[in-house]
């Protein structure tokens, strides 16, 4: 891997997309240890800096750090070591067979992985991710395991992505463990969504209330045909109810994984019972996945509450054709991110992977397309979202779910010098051409992690 670090005063010259409001476009940036600190036109930013201060021309278009919203990191390095034994894998390798395998197990180890194995995982996955552009990921399974590796990892210096831990209570949804031994551990500590450093720090607590898709368990408003069952109800409305207080009530964000219909009723209306007592403006919970026949009403009840989305359009590409022979023309709304943007829905970006394609630039061609695999045509093309805001939940709205909107996600003057360098303009390219664009550089606190060349 590459951590070449440029000098700890330079300018990058070149066609800068900054996903600020404010100022969306730039000629140049300058950054100074780890941080962007002026950008502008190129005479603006040199007259900012030093005379001499170093200029390096960017290799492609630039734009924030890719954050994935969804990736299951040290189980994405788990799987590379279990599959690449031999060699490291090329970053289009590692792609390709992480798709080939998706439902295989993570590890086929005799034994359970351990920490060492963990740590080793996550050196080998970094690199191929920041290959991709990838800056930041947000880790929805942070169990007290994984959030000790993170932590030695980090400690040790070996996180080059940085991590936002969501964390999640294996058992819960199993009934093995219950609400207040949950609570009694996120509260034992004092801290909080969002407690942590540029590097690692955690983010919303994750609740599951219901299941698969695929398998049938999402929980549906009518039952699936094939069934005659409604789907698994992970977790009891009162339970819910009672973790979703005590998140509110101490500094907690909640997500709730919510595929079907009635998963993300009975989230939503939890959520509007807590709100009542404790107001949930600011405090970002949000439904997780939730593509599965969201109704209008509880589109609409989100958006009033201020919750977020944080979606997987993989998971439509992958699964929209089957769900359409399952449930009929009706399923051509799986995952309806336009309905949810049009509503005031702010939403993050995300692959679930590594079991779903991850490659930020072909999330976003996805999403922009509505494609799917195994049917010729789209699938639902009135839900597609335009390029600026497929990207935006790559960049900005990914780092507002992820409770670090105050440093990065754009390129702004005091955050963090996170940016990919790609081979086209994404906001500029035609859809179809997402399919061959590639990053070809990728700097994080000014650090290159990733150079193509």
């Amino acid at each position: 891997m590459d951590t070449t670090s440029y000098d700890s005063s330079a300018v990058l010259v070149g066609d800068i997309i900054t996903m600020d409001h404010d100022a969306p476009r730039a000629e140049a940036l300058a950054h100074r240890d780890g941080r962007i600190v002026a950008i502008g036109s190129l005479d603006e930013v040199r007259a900012s800096v030093p005379t001499g201060t170093p200029e390096t021309a960017a290799r492609g278009t630039v734009v924030p750090g890719f954050i994935d919203s969804h990736f299951y990191l040290q189980r994405g390095g788990l799987k590379s070591l279990d599959l690449f034994p031999d060699h490291e894998p090329t970053p289009a390798e590692y792609r390709e067979r992480m798709l080939e395998t998706a439902l295989d197990p993570d590890w086929n180890g005799p034994s359970a992985p351990t920490a060492a194995d963990r740590r080793a995982g996550l050196r080998r996955v970094q690199p191929l991710l920041h290959a991709f552009g990838i800056t930041g990921i947000v880790d929805p399974w942070a169990t007290t395991e994984t959030v000790r590796v993170y932590q030695q990892a980090h400690a040790a210096g070996e996180l080059t992505m940085r991590v936002t831990a969501m964390p999640y209570f294996e058992g819960l949804r199993d009934h093995l463990v219950t609400p207040e031994s949950v609570m009694d551990a996120l509260g034992g500590v004092g801290i909080g969504s969002g407690f942590g450093d540029d590097t690692l720090a955690f983010g919303c607590v994750k609740v599951y209330a219901d299941g698969e898709g695929k398998r049938q368990q999402a929980l549906r408003e009518t039952p699936w045909p094939a069934t005659g069952e409604l789907g698994i109800r992970a977790i009891e409305p009162d339970e819910l109810e009672r973790i979703a207080t005590f998140c509110a009530q101490n500094g907690w964000a909640l997500g709730v994984h919510a595929i079907g219909g009635g998963a993300m009723r009975m989230a939503i209306d939890v959520f509007e019972r807590v709100d009542a007592h404790t107001p949930l403006a600011g405090l970002r919970f949000r439904l997780i996945h939730a593509y599965l026949e969201p109704a209008p009403d509880v589109i609409a009840r989100a958006a009033r509450l201020g919750v977020l989305l944080s979606a997987q359009p993989a998971i439509q590409w992958s699964n929209a054709a089957w769900l359409t022979d399952v449930l009929g023309p009706d399923a051509a709304s799986t995952n309806p991110l336009r309905d949810w943007t049009d509503a005031g829905v702010r939403i993050a970006l995300g692959s679930d992977g590594p079991y779903f394609p991850f490659d930020p630039l072909e999330v976003m061609r996805f999403t922009r397309t509505r494609e799917s695999r195994g049917s010729d045509a789209p699938i639902g093309p009135d839900q597609r979202l335009t390029a600026t805001e497929a990207l935006a939940g790559y960049t900005r709205d990914a780092a507002f779910a992820a409770l670090v909107d105050a440093r990065r996600g754009i390129l702004r003057p005091g955050l963090l010098a996170d940016w990919a360098e790609l081979s086209l303009d994404p906001l500029a390219a035609p859809d179809a051409a997402l399919a061959d664009g590639e990053a070809l550089r990728t700097v994080i606190g000014g650090r290159v992690v990733f150079d193509a060349t």
